[in-house]
Formats: structure tokens, C-alpha cells, sequence
């Protein structure tokens, strides 16, 4: 079975770094960003390639809450 492709929205770099190890540990693919703006980026550069978001609600520039509404913007 392959694993889902996850992306994790995470701007403190060991707490990225432990859930990307865990996540691929599973079988997942996973892409880590630092901010909302790049996040936003990626899923927009492949239309229903991520299947699962793990998003930091503290992020620097653009919080959490906003990057959730612009994904359910993006459909």
C-alpha cells in the first residue's frame, strides 16, 4: 500500500523534522514548508496532489487560519 502525500506547514525546524521522520516512518510522502505563502504555493503548483495538510496555526507572516481559508478557497 503507498502511503498518502502529506504536506506539514511547521516554521519550528525540530518539530518539522520529527514529523516528517515519523510520517515517512508510516509510509508517507512528505513535503515540509516553513510559512503559509510557500504552502500555498505548492498545493496551487499541483491540484489534488497533497491529500493531507498538517498545519501550524502559529506561522510567521500568514497564521494557520488564514492558510486553512485560502486552501477551502482553492476548492
Amino acid at each position: 500500500m503507498n502511503g498518502s502525500e502529506i504536506l506539514v506547514v511547521e516554521d519550528e525546524r525540530h518539530i518539522a523534522s520529527g514529523l516528517r521522520f515519523n510520517l515517512e516512518a508510516e509510509g508517507h510522502v512528505v513535503q515540509v514548508v516553513d510559512n503559509g505563502e510557500s504552502a500555498l504555493e505548492l498545493i496551487a503548483s499541483a491540484p489534488g496532489a497533497i491529500d493531507l495538510v498538517v498545519l501550524d496555526v502559529m506561522l510567521p507572516g500568514m497564521d494557520g487560519f488564514s492558510v486553512c481559508n485560502a486552501i477551502r478557497e482553492q476548492d
